[in-house]
């Protein structure tokens, strides 16, 4: 997709647009068909592959626009829903530093769409052997990515830190939030929240800012600038902004700006995770 509207003034705003003017459309642009969020994605190069810069998003079951595969690095990371536990265990301690997908910028913008057009989506991969007890919050973010249902059921979980501390304990359901679904009852404990990365900026502060959608009104995450140099190191990140378009997952707690914007925090990296959404070459 090469073209998306900016909702603010209905315009049509292309790729070369947004690399150039992002505080502009950042957070404000979406699908010229369906109607869905949108991101950027720049131009890239790999060893095999020279991508032009193109804009994603979760298009609506049928939507012509969606002419470039987007595939999550995770495709076979998900359980059975027929062979479930009904107990999660999380222990952030045992997280291990993880490597997202990594290119090279290349500045390449185009006028023609790709001839690929969406396919049936892929069926998820169970676990013949049952679902294991312990669970990484990565695991965990596939499966409510995958399955709109998970967690409705009446499963438990527990997450631990620091040798064994209690984070959060009791009903799934109850302690899930979705990045669109953030309020002002969330206030006062420890949530496990999550949802799509639309678009992403860093402040004179050097704070990370996280954006589900519009960054001066939607839910957004925000990173001290401390905790973003951890997450380029412990995530094997060039630069952040390679997670655009990616799927978050973070424990952590929200509190508001003065102008009602929900800004969740948390104190270390190892309490998040995401699920990074590439393009796939048909070339």
């Amino acid at each position: 997709m090469l073209h998306c509207k900016f909702n603010e003034d209905d315009s049509i705003c292309s790729t070369s647009d947004y690399e150039q003017n992002p505080d502009k459309y950042r957070g404000l642009i979406y699908c010229l068909e369906c109607g869905e969020k949108a991101w950027f994605t720049k131009g890239y190069e790999t060893q095999k592959i020279s991508r032009m810069a193109c804009f994603g998003a979760k298009h609506k079951e049928g939507c012509n626009a969606s002419t470039v595969e987007f595939v999550s690095d995770d495709i076979e990371n998900v359980d059975d829903e027929k062979n479930q536990s009904s107990e999660i265990r999380v222990d952030l301690d045992k997280v291990a530093s993880q490597s997202i997908y990594v290119s090279n910028d290349n500045n390449k913008h185009g006028d023609e769409e790709s001839e690929w057009k969406g396919q049936s989506k892929r069926k998820a991969i169970g676990n013949s052997e049952g679902f294991p007890l312990n669970k990484s919050l990565r695991q965990l973010l596939a499966n409510l990515c995958k399955n709109a249902n998970y967690g409705d059921e009446n499963q438990t979980i527990t997450i631990v830190a620091n040798s064994g501390r209690v984070i959060i304990e009791g009903n799934l359901i109850s302690n899930l939030v979705k990045l669109e679904e953030v309020s002002r009852k969330h206030i006062g404990k420890d949530y496990i929240f999550w949802g799509k990365i639309n678009n992403l900026n860093i402040d004179k502060k050097g704070t990370l800012w996280l954006n589900y959608g519009d960054n001066l009104l939607e839910p957004s995450i925000a990173l001290r600038s401390n905790l973003k140099e951890e997450l380029l190191v412990n995530f094997k990140l060039k630069e952040v902004s390679e997670l655009d378009g990616s799927d978050v997952i973070i424990v952590g707690h929200v509190g508001f700006s003065p102008q009602g914007k929900a800004i969740i925090s948390t104190g270390f990296t190892k309490y998040m995770s995401f699920r990074r959404i590439q393009v796939i070459n048909h070339d």
